[in-house]
């Protein structure tokens, strides 16, 4: 009997390593280009992306505050929680695998008809239900739990960099809001002399009333302005302490002239490859998710197969406490149970179907993720291509603007202009410094934009990354 389940258990460990039941997964290839910007001359260029922010940034304060962010935030603290029971489910699921031993010890005493009384000691070590994973069903959902804890990780990376990506961006927002706030300050300061000046002119009787009552329409309107422009710094300031999760002290908070150099991207060749956007942190979770259901469709194949569990014990039991251990007191048993599943009701045809289909559908929506991601790289690499020219051209136009308005208020001073010529040329300067303060937002914003869409800071082949690795930061 001992030889027969000896051989019993043999040709069940054979049977294990038989073939998976999991599909394989084809090599993805969704209908994109190659490269972000093909062009006739250029071949696609090495590269390698990093998963990081500190090089990214170029103020310290912004560091600062970002490193306080991926410490503070609540939701980012969620998703670390989320982590872990994920990283708790696996490894449960891993635990199945692994022989469950229990150590037990009993006394019992019994009185028989006539009144005669036994009592019977026993220590035993057993093996409770023990399945033998002939088709790799096991393997399967362990392979499955483990795919969804590192999508889990990958989530949580994705969450990491979008909220660099959020807090960065609101602290340029609040950056370009002070400046704006500078501008209509200066505005209104400026409004303030025209309005005396006019003033000035109407009492010697050289201006109108309605040249004074325009210039006061104007300078009421630029005092709102600025106190419009004090709310919204106001407003921009408590956005990023809410994504810093604390108040910040004003040592951190951004100038009003810090719209320049806040950050450092490396120039991006034509004929950046299309795959760099493989190592996204979303699309890496995505992939995991795929992964979680193909596995998925193998544990719900090997669920139609027989099932072996394996039941065992041995001991030791004698009537008397002292004897447990003597000679010829020992016991053991092991009782193999093969489960044929014969009808169901086709619940588990069923069930190959449903991860069947969810396979398909986690295909489709991280091909339909790979395309959002490149359409995302791409618009912000657009972007970018003409915004060194529109700098350039809404800097001329300031130094322009400005130049027109010191004519301007010097022929107006000699009564050789109209007061209409004035103030137009003040709202034409401050227009067109209003526009250089957004379109500086812009530029520096899509450089954060540029960060998330292509999963890190992308480097040239070969250069070191600069800086902490946002997966490092919370190890």
């Amino acid at each position: 009997m001992k030889a027969h389940h000896l051989t019993l258990i043999a040709a069940a460990a054979l049977l294990a390593g038989c073939g998976s039941l999991v599909p394989a997964t084809d090599k993805i290839a969704p209908p994109l280009r190659e490269d972000f910007r093909p062009t006739a001359t250029t071949t696609a260029a090495p590269a390698n992306v990093a998963h990081e922010w500190d090089g990214f940034f170029a103020d310290a304060r912004l560091r600062q505050v970002v490193g306080i962010a991926l410490a503070q935030n609540r939701t980012l603290r969620a998703s670390a929680a989320a982590v872990e029971r994920v990283r708790a489910q696996y490894r449960i699921t891993e635990a199945d695998r692994i022989p469950d031993l229990n150590a037990g010890m009993s006394a019992t005493r019994q009185q028989v008809a006539g009144g005669a009384r036994s009592t019977s000691y026993a220590v035993n070590l057993g093996l409770a239900s023990y399945e033998i994973d002939l088709f790799n069903r096991l393997g399967s959902l362990e392979g499955a739990a483990l795919a969804r804890y590192l999508a889990q990780q990958e989530t949580q990376r994705s969450a990491q960099l979008s909220l660099v990506a959020e807090v960065s961006s609101a602290w340029l927002t609040l950056a370009a809001e002070q400046q704006r706030l500078t501008l209509a300050q200066q505005l209104r300061d400026s409004q303030q002399r025209t309005l005396n000046l006019t003033e000035q002119r109407y009492q010697l009787g050289a201006a109108s009333g309605l040249e004074r009552a325009r210039a006061s329409t104007a300078f009421e309107a630029a005092r709102g302005e600025a106190t419009r422009a004090q709310s919204a710094v106001t407003q921009a300031r408590l956005a990023l302490e809410l994504l810093a999760g604390q108040p910040l002290p004003d040592t951190l908070l951004p100038l009003s002239q810090d719209l320049q150099a806040v950050t450092a991207l490396p120039a991006i060749p034509a004929g950046l490859p299309a795959d760099v956007l493989l190592q996204r942190p979303d699309l890496r979770a995505a992939e995991q998710q795929l992964q979680a259901a193909a596995f998925d469709v193998g544990a719900a194949r090997a669920a139609r197969f027989p099932r072996l569990t394996l039941t065992a014990s041995a001991g030791t039991r004698s009537p008397e406490l002292d004897g447990l251990f003597k000679s010829g007191t020992g016991f053991w048993s092991v009782l193999p149970q093969l489960d044929l599943p014969l009808f169901d009701g086709g619940a588990r045809a069923a069930q190959v179907e449903v991860s069947q289909a969810s396979r398909r559908q986690a295909l489709a929506t991280y091909e339909g993720a790979l395309q959002a991601a490149f359409r995302e790289a791409a618009d912000a690499l657009a972007v970018r291509d003409g915004l060194a020219e529109r700098l350039d051209a809404q800097q001329a136009q300031v130094a322009a603007a400005a130049r027109a308005l010191q004519i301007a208020e010097d022929s107006y001073r000699l009564g050789s202009s109209s007061q209409l010529e004035l103030l137009d040329a003040q709202r034409q300067l401050a227009s067109a410094q209003q526009a250089l303060v957004t379109l500086r937002q812009t530029e520096q914003a899509n450089r954060v934009t540029l960060l998330r869409a292509l999963g890190g800071r992308w480097t040239p082949a070969g250069a070191e990354p600069a800086g902490t690795p946002i997966a490092a930061s919370q190890r």
